[in-house]
């Protein structure tokens, strides 16, 4: 079917071109219906995170909080990313998405701040998480926020 153009006759047999009559009407309803859309994704996403959280699988919120930065859904993945620093305190993943939410929107200090909080967890665990974990995450920290210079 052929999209009714702006200047087109309405499609609603009234007479009047269709930007003077339903178009405005049609675009409310698209947008309404977009936007329904987009609420049951993150209802969805939101109950996926919690029932991955209730099993206690770390990395699994993890993965889903990293995907949505990948996808562009920032607001969910801090909203996964906050979960895990509360779920998993002592666990470096949810200060790793925090930092790729805040660098995805273009807060580079505020990126630093949460990539530090990995590198003192990291520290806390050289055993767990390897010697040179907290190496990666500083070079990252030196380019997003250098130190000031003399």
């Amino acid at each position: 079917m052929a999209k009714t153009g702006r200047n087109d006759p309405c499609p609603c047999g009234s007479g009047n071109k269709y930007k003077r009559c339903c178009l405005e009407k049609d675009e409310a309803s698209a947008s309404a219906a977009i936007e329904a859309a987009r609420q049951a994704a993150r209802s969805q996403t939101r109950a996926e995170l919690d029932a991955l959280a209730d099993a206690g699988d770390l990395d699994g919120v993890s993965i889903v909080a990293v995907n949505l930065v990948h996808a562009g859904r920032l607001d969910d993945a801090e909203v996964a990313a906050r979960s895990l620093v509360s779920r998993f305190p002592k666990a470096h993943h949810g200060h790793n998405c925090l930092g790729m939410v805040c660098e995805a929107r273009g807060d580079r200090k505020q990126a630093a701040i949460h990539y530090r909080k990995v590198i003192d967890i990291a520290r806390q665990h050289p055993d767990v998480l390897g010697p040179d974990f907290a190496d990666k995450f500083q070079n990252l920290v030196d380019r997003l926020d250098p130190p000031a210079g003399p």
